[in-house]
């Protein structure tokens, strides 16, 4: 049965849903708190904040959505050796206002629809600190997470902005897309270094989808137009994020010159899937690796249910030829994979991810070797639960650095940060970092350092 065929059954009550239940369920109080306890010794060149990102609803209804949700940003500054600080803050959208009481922050006049609420991502630009939504314009913060208001880069952004722009590690441009549900459906656009745009382009495709991420490579970037359509049925009931599986439509990847001015995308089928995060994509030669974690479907039904497993598998695309070449990399389940930064849209041997069942959440932390085709875990115990797994570079080497992660405890049913030295990835973490109050599982975060 479709999801459009099931909008009009009665949705599950706030009581039973099961992502409002444990650490799905959100916190009631913005916290600040300083001098963290710490166990262990934090690495001396960890010098920054480490951001969470995720919706926190203050009123869920019927229904409700892990998607949906207002946004709440976290914050745990680390600096010379000491855990000084952490907060935590509501994103002040208007419902936020209305049904908290905390003033709103301005909007832009070029926002272009209903205002989303900035749960999804959050990353450093440009000297900005900005909290994206899956669509809408994304949240300004400053250094104590207040929402300064929206971030339309200085007039130039009309549209819709992705939760998961690339920043390349060389040029330092920070490389994105947003999708629509009008005439023009996806736009492409790239931003300098000091966070000025720099060029948009309108890529026009036959039925809008829902395209959660895609790939950058040094050249070119990769588009994934797969089959979770929106659905305009859904969106008129007002049950469930509008989104829905379609037999009927193909699945293909698009594949286009960073350079583009205009709609200039080759488009190559592929056999039916979905795709929310790539691990990394980088070029070899004319062909194009694509590393991502893919599900056999989703969007078929329920609040977690992706239709089929999930693994990491690689892409090897030939534009030439028009052809994708699949290799499995691993079976195990997993989500939120991650490389190293400074190999974003580049050749990269490690990956990082979470054991990861649609049903139940996270689990522990994994480290994928690609060259060697090997996996290691990070052991977080039974009762544990990782947060996506932050690698924030120390040294020259590609994994050399650390891996640092929210970890929930449902034995306490508390969270702690945890620092593991990369190169040393199965042993206990070098430092533990006791955090005043539960963070929700969400879903993205980042490594903002500062000198």
């Amino acid at each position: 049965m479709s999801q459009t065929e099931n909008i009009h059954e009665d949705p599950v009550p706030v009581a039973e849903n099961p992502v409002l239940q444990g650490n799905f369920a959100p916190v009631q109080e913005e916290v600040t708190a300083y001098d963290l306890v710490v166990e262990g010794t934090i690495p001396p060149e960890l010098n920054g904040m480490l951001l969470r990102d995720g919706p926190n609803p203050i009123a869920p209804g019927p229904g409700h959505h892990w998607f949906a949700g207002d946004g709440m940003v976290h914050g745990i500054t680390i600096r010379n050796g000491g855990a000084q600080a952490y907060r935590n803050r509501w994103i002040r959208t208007k419902q936020v206002e209305d049904l908290k009481g905390l003033p709103a922050a301005a909007i832009s006049p070029n926002q272009p629809m209903k205002q989303a609420s900035g749960s999804v991502n959050v990353i450093g630009h440009g000297g900005r600190i900005l909290a994206l939504p899956e669509v809408g314009l994304p949240w300004a913060l400053d250094d104590e997470l207040n929402t300064i208001g929206q971030h339309d880069f200085d007039g130039a952004l009309a549209s819709n902005m992705t939760a998961h722009p690339k920043i390349d590690p060389i040029s330092g441009e920070l490389v994105f897309f947003g999708y629509d549900f009008g005439p023009v459906s996806l736009r492409y656009h790239v931003a300098d270094r000091s966070g000025a745009l720099t060029r948009t382009v309108e890529i026009h495709k036959p039925i809008p989808t829902m395209m959660h991420d895609f790939g950058v490579t040094a050249s070119r970037v990769i588009f994934m137009d797969l089959p979770v359509a929106f659905d305009m049925a859904m969106a008129v009931s007002g049950k469930g994020l509008p989104f829905r599986w379609r037999d009927d439509m193909p699945a293909r990847l698009g594949i286009m010159s960073r350079e583009a001015t205009s709609d200039e995308v080759q488009w190559i089928k592929i056999d039916p899937c979905f795709v929310y995060h790539p691990l990394n994509a980088y070029d070899d030669g004319d062909l194009i690796i694509f590393d991502v974690v893919r599900h056999d479907r989703s969007f078929v039904k329920g609040q977690l249910e992706g239709g089929g497993d999930l693994r990491l598998e690689r892409w090897t695309i030939d534009p030439a030829k028009e052809l994708i070449g699949t290799e499995l990399i691993s079976d195990r389940g997993q989500e939120f994979p991650r490389v190293d930064p400074r190999v974003e849209c580049l050749p990269h041997r490690y990956g990082y991810a979470v054991d990861f069942g649609l049903q139940v959440g996270p689990g522990s932390l994994l480290k994928h070797d690609l060259e060697n085709r090997t996996v290691e875990t990070h052991d977080v115990g039974p009762a544990g639960a990782a947060s996506e797994g932050i690698f924030v570079p120390v040294g020259d080497g590609e994994d050399e650095g650390y891996v640092l992660s929210v970890i929930y405890d449902g034995d306490s049913g508390g969270s702690h940060v945890r620092i593991i030295d990369a190169q040393n990835f199965t042993a206990a973490p070098v430092a533990k970092i006791q955090l005043p109050q539960r963070v929700p599982f969400g879903f993205h975060g980042n490594w903002v350092a500062t000198g």
